[in-house]
């Protein structure tokens, strides 16, 4: 795999949080590539998630860190929704 085909499934790692998910991606990944995508799940234009798992949703938050991006998922949601919906994109990094 190139660093072309990598989608966000490749290069991170979900965990649960107190209020949702964490997404840690691996700072090879430019912030601004992350943010964009985030950017395209607030606003609707991506089809990674479920309507049940969108629903779920209450706010999302990029973060940058010494050790890559973090994107905090808020909400009642499991790391399982999130890797799932994660293993649909088809997005590169």
């Amino acid at each position: 795999m190139s660093c072309c085909d990598r989608t966000i499934k490749d290069v991170s790692t979900v965990q649960k949080t107190e209020g949702g998910v964490a997404v840690h991606v691996d700072r090879s990944v430019k912030v601004e590539k992350v943010s964009a995508m985030v950017e395209n799940c607030q606003t609707g234009q991506c089809d990674c998630m479920s309507d049940q798992t969108k629903a779920k949703v209450t706010g999302m938050a990029v973060r940058q860190g010494e050790n890559g991006t973090e994107i905090h998922i808020a909400g009642d949601l499991t790391p399982e929704e999130i890797a799932e919906a994660m293993a649909r994109s088809t997005k590169t990094l």
